[in-house]
């Protein structure tokens, strides 16, 4: 048992940019994201890593995998177990050979050359050391977690409670949503969404990759803190703009993937903030966390997805 690594052949040893997939079960999107991708990229150099997390072998995605080898410069990590996010991306990035590292979803669909856009704004300002594109959803609407702040308690509870939401020009209960930020502008953040987001490959080599310790979840936001323990800084940029359908695999585990988040929260609270808590607060915060779990798994039974 063990790793299974294919590789097409490659025109060149140096690339602009190395695009990290993470696969599993991801049916058509995986073909769909590629060609978006492909049709989007112009005046880049870059390489795919993929890393399938162990899919079903009848499945579409699976199966796509050869013909990907024969279409584009690509090297494939077919894995023997489900990974997880953060593991299968620090397998991807730790032999990408691009200046910049595009973190890509499978089921993410391009608007333009964001690539280039994203790369070309890492190449420009030495002080970034992350940036990310406006994420729509397939309606059309912003996707949230592209924009956030730093994750302090205290706006994470405004956050997680509604306030950020309810008074979303308030900037005292939006420290972790940023609602009062124009979405049209370029704006300095705390952490990107993991569904489409760049690193210079520098700054993975200076602060390492995603914690492992979240199988998924968590792990851009933890990253996000120590791209600014590191001096870095972390943008939004609008100018490029991508579609992330979202939930393809998570919503055939659902009530896991609540979990899977739950334990995420947890874990990202105990490793930066748990130390500053009395025993009392540190109850508030756990009974907080692990009861957003149950009402979450409420909902979802009612609504019966």
């Amino acid at each position: 048992m063990g790793n299974e690594i294919l590789k097409s052949k490659y025109t060149s040893d140096k690339f602009d940019v190395s695009v990290i997939f993470v696969n599993w079960n991801s049916g058509k999107f995986l073909e769909k994201t590629v060609n978006s991708m492909s049709e989007n990229s112009k005046d880049i150099n870059y390489e795919i890593i993929l890393i399938d997390n162990n899919s079903n072998k009848d499945e579409e995605s699976y199966l796509y995998l050869s013909e990907l080898l024969k279409r584009i410069n690509v090297t494939i990590i077919k894995s023997d177990e489900n990974l997880g996010f953060a593991k299968a991306n620090n397998m991807g990035m730790s032999i990408a050979k691009g200046r910049n590292i595009l973190i890509l979803n499978p089921d993410v669909i391009f608007h333009n050359n964001i690539m280039k856009i994203l790369s070309d704004y890492l190449d420009d300002n030495a002080t970034v050391g992350m940036v990310g594109p406006k994420v729509l959803n397939p309606d059309g609407s912003f996707q949230q977690p592209c924009l956030r702040g730093k994750p302090y308690p205290k706006d994470t509870l405004c956050h997680i409670i509604g306030l950020a939401k309810a008074f979303p020009k308030c900037e005292a209960f939006n420290g972790y949503a940023l609602w009062h930020l124009d979405r049209e502008k370029i704006n300095e953040c705390g952490a990107l969404s993991g569904c489409c987001m760049m690193i210079k490959k520098s700054l993975f080599d200076e602060i390492g990759g995603m914690d492992e310790q979240f199988f998924m979840y968590q792990e851009e936001t933890d990253w996000g803190l120590r791209t600014n323990n590191a001096g870095k800084i972390i943008i939004y940029n609008p100018n490029a703009i991508v579609t992330h359908i979202g939930g393809v695999t998570t919503k055939k585990i659902k009530i896991k993937s609540i979990w899977i988040f739950t334990e995420s929260m947890m874990k990202f609270f105990r490793k930066h903030f748990w130390q500053r808590y009395n025993i009392l607060q540190k109850a508030f915060w756990a009974t907080l966390i692990y009861g957003n779990f149950f009402l979450k798994c409420a909902i979802t039974k009612v609504k019966g997805k």
